[in-house]
């Protein structure tokens, strides 16, 4: 495995990478193709779990806009009246789905990624980033929004640096988690 894809999200026509969300540490995606009739698998080494999404904030609601997802049984079902066409690596992208996203929950988002923060392993985590910010949602609306970028730069260096230190699955598993742990 190397770094994944991250899910993006589009916010005050910024776009930003999703670093974590309240119940990522439980294996909750924030959108489940299973729930329309998709079975992704691992397109590449960069995204196992088969499927990566941007989403974007409209007048502070949530929605699903863009798809990429590889299907085990090259089933691409028809979502919100959006069909898929060939995208890149053998998966089907979904584009322009306008899909509101009912989650209710905190999202942590990050742009302005400082290279020399980089892991070649999972998810980047927070620290990495210049501009962190959460936001909390209700049912799919945003309800508070916080930067916390000087927090953040306040451990900047202290992931990545001890990254090497652990122990190898320790390590590998930490760096998949889409958690809201401050890291």
């Amino acid at each position: 495995m190397t770094a994944q894809i991250p899910d993006m999200i589009i916010w005050k026509e910024e776009k930003y990478e999703i670093l974590g969300y309240e119940g990522g540490e439980k294996g909750i995606e924030l959108f489940n193709p299973k729930k329309f009739g998709l079975s992704p698998q691992f397109i590449h080494t960069a995204c196992g779990r088969g499927f990566y999404c941007t989403y974007k904030i409209v007048s502070d609601v949530l929605y699903l806009d863009t798809l990429c997802v590889k299907d085990e049984h090259g089933n691409y079902p028809t979502i919100n009246g959006i069909d898929a066409s060939p995208g890149e690596d053998f998966a089907y992208e979904y584009r322009h789905i306008n899909l509101p996203i009912q989650y209710s929950g905190v999202i942590r988002i990050g742009t302005d990624f400082l290279r020399e923060y980089y892991i070649h392993m999972g998810f980047q985590k927070p620290s990495a980033y210049g501009i962190v910010w959460d936001i909390e949602f209700s049912e799919g609306k945003i309800i508070d929004t916080k930067d916390i970028s000087e927090k953040v730069k306040e451990i900047r260096g202290e992931y990545h640096d001890g990254y090497n230190k652990r122990e190898l699955i320790d390590g590998i598993y930490d760096a998949f988690k889409r958690d809201m742990v401050l890291r």
